[in-house]
């Protein structure tokens, strides 16, 4: 069945740049001195650096220079001009390039609302530790212990606190180490979404070049009252969500109500992208910073109307030979290697109009031509869900502004609005599902109870939805939360987390690559997935250059080499060793908040994957010409290509590579990070070996079913978007099954 038409045939505007949302309030847990240290700390990694008195522009107005770098004459002309180099061909001013040096944190109102807002989506037993922490360091005992000076931090010196920042870096307890990475990322991510002088320094645009306002499809949101009812009530709104609602509105029309139910917010194409600034605020959880128990792994997840399928990259591949060959044997569920699966899979494909008529950006070339020049065989284009359309946008992460990448929000759901009687609530955060307390014998469900909270702001409003059936699509974050929430005391739920962990390395060279310009995801190296025999392995990807997704995962060596390694953020392709985890971790909730909580570490055997394919990114990197090649690990130099004699710089290099090859990838400093979240309310033969059966229903329920990542038997080895939407499919032709056979005994008259 054909798609609906794009966004802008749904309204036009004559918009000439994307609607803004303020950032949210957030509430300040941290007193005055706490404050102060934090932000010494900030100020360490991303400093201010300044020239000699005697030639600063505006000294009257110029900082403290205990706080600040303070340059001699001849080494701030030469950062003043290696910036300039940085960014050309774009031309700037000296006052542009002295703004941006000048610039840090503590002189940035918007940095401090955007870490209010980051700290305040900490977990509680989080939140006391750094309370804790930031409390000791305001004292000359404590900052004796944690930084081997008796003075507390905020009145060391920048060069003192930067060797405190080496020394947890280089310690040996995981919890010091930890904090150096906690804090260095902070401290990017917060100086790259509030910076008023990166953009106009590296020429990068708010927006495509291509830009034209348009507007999504016109979805309505109901506005509940203490009670409401429907047939089908599913919880979340993103891949999963969005096929299961499709196929039943497309099977049943308006004789079946569904009620759709998204605890983040909708925003319309106008809106996007989104800004850097709120961008990740807006739409990934806990604003993007969602991080693991013991900080070795980052999450990204998105939280928005669309959920996953908004934020994501548009890669559309689906699962592999012998991952299925794997859940179809090793987890006696036949039908993975059959024909009715393929089905799902084929409609999936055809609905969302993959396409793989693709031109890669400079980026995803490198990647192609590079794994050819190393010797690979599998260097691919990854198709794209763009509507059969070439998708030249590197922004939609942050939104996807033309409408053209199908998520449920764009294809899915809009040809439901139209064909059934399909119903929307955003701010709905579900709590539990409901049983029918008159059927002992079997949990039958019956509903959900949540609280509302209008998008205007205003009082919470606790909400009872009754209905026949519950479908739990919230994401393998979220959905074991509500089902333990919900009294199912199967031990599985939560179990079997994996995510994808990936680690990254950036290549510096010598074109204007613009890395903003083209599809963000667009080519793949497989070569290295199978490095077990048993399917574990790495692929190697070219990633989102928004600059406050790529960048904070650059290495920090000093708050200087930072700021101009930053610069060269138009020169700079960055790139993803993702691996499919054999091991895995678990979620359990928050006992304070009822939110998801992480237990994952990235093992010995998934990590060596990992470093694997950061080994052979720098191959790539190095084939194709990159001036610099930068691992993400801290702690390790860059390689910097010589000029000369190539055989000189590939003996270089090979020295460089051995070197790399001892240091590893160990956390908590190494940097991993997760987009693919799978598996925590596994699909399972048997109720003793997951949460639901193979046809996506709750062990041990009636009514109860489960259609999101959360299901898959173990990773998906491939981008999961696909393998979801498919999953979701086949479990939504069960419900339409339950609900016809249904219908048809409520038509038969009672002999009674």
């Amino acid at each position: 069945m054909a798609a609906p038409p794009p966004p802008s045939s749904f309204s036009s505007s004559s918009l000439s740049s994307p609607k803004e949302i303020p950032l949210p309030d957030s509430i300040d847990f941290l007193s005055e001195s706490q404050w102060a240290v934090f932000m010494a700390l900030m100020d360490t990694i991303a400093p201010a650096i300044l020239p000699p008195k005697s030639i600063a522009s505006s000294d009257n107005n110029a900082p403290d220079d205990k706080s600040v770098l303070r340059l001699s004459q001849q080494e701030y002309a030469a950062a003043a001009s290696e910036i300039r180099a940085a960014v050309s061909p774009h031309e700037v001013t000296a006052e542009t390039i002295e703004s941006y040096l000048r610039e840090r944190p503590s002189d940035n109102p918007m940095f401090e609302k955007i870490m209010k807002l980051v700290l305040s989506g900490l977990p509680p037993s989080k939140k006391r530790e750094l309370k804790i922490l930031l409390s000791v360091l305001s004292t000359r005992p404590g900052s004796l212990i944690l930084t081997s000076y008796g003075t507390p931090l905020p009145q060391l010196g920048l060069e003192d606190r930067t060797r405190v920042l080496e020394g947890w870096r280089e310690s040996r307890l995981w919890a010091v180490r930890g904090l150096f990475k906690s804090m260095t990322t902070l401290g990017k991510l917060g100086f790259l979404r509030s910076s008023n002088t990166f953009a106009p320094l590296t020429g990068f645009p708010s927006v495509p070049k291509e830009w034209v306002a348009t507007s999504s499809f016109p979805f309505e949101f109901i506005r509940p009252t203490a009670e409401v009812e429907t047939d089908v009530v599913i919880i979340g709104s993103g891949c999963g969500s969005g096929v299961v609602t499709n196929r039943l509105a497309n099977m049943f029309g308006k004789r079946v109500k569904v009620l759709v139910l998204e605890k983040g917010g909708h925003f319309d194409a106008s809106y996007f992208p989104m800004s850097q600034t709120v961008g990740l605020s807006a739409m990934f959880e806990a604003g993007g910073v969602v991080e693991s128990d013991d900080g070795s792994i980052t999450v990204t997840a998105g939280s928005c109307f669309g959920g996953g399928g908004t934020v994501n990259w548009s890669a559309s591949l689906q699962p592999q030979d012998f991952v299925r060959k794997d859940w179809a044997e090793t987890y006696k569920m036949p039908f993975f290697e059959g024909r009715e699966f393929q089905e799902c899979l084929d409609h999936v494909w055809e609905k969302m109009g993959v396409t793989d008529k693709i031109t890669p950006n400079h980026g995803n070339q490198v990647l192609l031509n590079g794994g050819r020049q190393t010797g690979c065989k599998r260097c691919k284009i990854v198709p794209q869900n763009t509507r059969g359309q070439p998708h030249n946008c590197g922004y939609c992460t942050l939104g996807c502004a033309n409408g053209e990448k199908m998520g449920p929000v764009n294809g899915w759901f809009p040809e439901a609005a139209e064909k059934g009687a399909v119903e929307f609530m955003e701010g709905f955060r579900a709590e539990r599902v409901l049983f029918d307390e008159k059927r002992k014998s079997k949990k039958v469900a019956c509903g959900v109870a949540g609280v509302w909270t209008p998008k205007e702001g205003g009082e919470p409003i606790k909400v009872v939805v009754k209905a026949k059936k519950v479908v739990v699509s919230a994401g393998t974050l979220w959905s074991p939360v509500v089902l333990m929430n919900s009294g199912i005391k199967n031990p599985q739920v939560g179990k079997n987390l994996y995510l994808h962990p990936v680690n990254f390395v950036a290549g510096v060279f010598d074109e204007d690559i613009r890395p903003w310009e083209g599809g963000s995801l667009t080519t793949v190296v497989g070569d290295f997935e199978d490095l077990d025999g048993k399917g574990h392995g790495v692929k190697l990807e070219a990633m989102s250059m928004m600059p406050s997704l790529a960048l904070p995962f650059l290495t920090w060596r000093s708050g200087s080499d930072y700021k101009l390694m930053a610069a060269k953020y138009r020169h700079i392709n960055q790139y993803i060793s993702i691996i499919r985890d054999r091991d895995t971790g678990y979620i359990y909730r928050d006992p304070y908040t009822g939110d998801p909580r992480i237990s994952y570490t990235p093992s010995d055997f998934d990590r060596a994957h990992n470093f694997v394919g950061v080994l052979e990114l720098c191959k790539i990197l190095h084939a194709t010409g990159a001036r610099e090649i930068h691992p993400c690990l801290p702690g390790f130099q860059p390689f910097v290509r010589s000029q000369g004699d190539s055989k000189k710089t590939d003996k270089a290099f090979k020295k460089w590579l051995r070197k790399l090859k001892k240091y590893g990838n160990k956390p908590p400093v190494a940097p991993f990070v997760s987009a693919h979240q799978m598996g925590t309310c596994r699909m399972s033969a048997k109720a003793k070996d997951g949460v639901v059966d193979p046809r996506g229903r709750v062990w041990d329920t009636e009514g109860l079913y489960v259609a999101d990542a959360s299901v898959f038997p173990t990773a998906s080895g491939v981008n999961p978007m696909v393998t979801t939407m498919a999953l979701a499919d086949w479990v939504a032709r069960g419900i339409c099954e339950d609900i016809k056979d249904e219908l048809v005994v409520e038509k038969v008259p009672s002999r009674l």
